[in-house]
């Protein structure tokens, strides 16, 4: 009777052994999948906030474009009265 609990003992520890090993895989798999989704995210919004940089200047350029019209026909409009 002992070599058969032994022969159970040695089945429940490696089917535990099987089982931790299954959940430190998984555990790694979705830790990996997790960083790679954090990075690719991260990847899009920084290339967001440059998008958003180079229209701000853009805009900004424009502005001052139309201010220095808009000087040039106050100008114009002061001259002709």
């Amino acid at each position: 009777m002992a070599m058969e609990q032994a022969g159970m003992l040695f089945a429940f520890g490696f089917l535990l052994l099987i089982t931790a090993i299954v959940i430190t895989v998984i555990l790694a798999f979705t830790t990996t999948s997790k960083a790679k989704a954090s990075a690719a995210r991260e990847a899009n919004y920084r290339e967001l906030a440059e998008k958003a940089s180079l229209d701000s200047s853009e805009i900004r350029a424009s502005l001052i474009e139309v201010k220095s019209r808009l000087a040039s026909v106050e100008r114009m409009l002061k001259e002709v009265e």
